[in-house]
């Protein structure tokens, strides 16, 4: 029961901090949401805000990696690979009415530079994803230079993306840009090969 609560109240802060940020998520609109008794948080949570925080934030992270990873492991190009990872982006955003997509882009946004475990996660995510991109553009025979631009364009068009598609609230934006891109490195891929 103990753990049940405790992962109600990460699935809570998880959706929260995605949609709102650190600074609009209050711990009593997890509890709401989670429906979790009052004495819990601090039970399950000591360190409290920034604990769950950081915690929510580790288990969103933790699993668009294994999506991401898992998506590059099966496709045929990186350009499949990239327009793959934009759909279930489009996904996420179409099925929350455009309230969330990357679960770390609205805790940078939020400016939690004061929060030192916060921002190294962000930027061990951000460094994590773009080495898996990395790593597949240089099994697709580019240089390790080119490999660490492209992963890191591909990076930033997501980001950029799916603020411009939440934003206009058109999953299109975002789709339209990373295939683009994927164009660029797939034809890019085939010219070394």
């Amino acid at each position: 029961m103990a753990n049940l609560t405790k992962d109600r109240m990460l699935q809570a802060a998880t959706r929260l901090l995605q949609s709102r940020g650190y600074f609009g998520t209050g711990l009593n609109d997890v509890l709401a949401e989670s429906g979790a008794p009052r004495g819990s948080l601090y039970f399950h949570f000591p360190g409290g805000k920034g604990q769950l925080a950081l915690e929510a934030t580790r288990a969103a992270v933790d699993e668009v990696t294994l999506a991401t990873a898992k998506t590059i492991a099966e496709a045929e190009t990186p350009g499949t690979a990239l327009r793959a990872i934009s759909e279930r982006i489009a996904d996420l955003m179409r099925i929350t009415n455009y309230e969330r997509s990357c679960p770390i882009s609205p805790l940078i946004h939020d400016g939690v530079n004061d929060l030192p475990a916060l921002l190294d996660l962000c930027r061990e995510a951000f460094d994590t994803w773009m080495g898996l991109m990395e790593e597949m553009l240089l099994k697709s025979g580019l240089t390790s230079d080119r490999a660490k631009t492209l992963s890191l364009l591909a990076q930033t068009v997501f980001q950029g993306g799916s603020i411009v598609s939440r934003t206009h609230h058109d999953d299109r934006m975002l789709l339209d840009a990373i295939d683009e891109v994927a164009r660029l490195i797939d034809k890019e891929v085939a010219d070394v090969s």
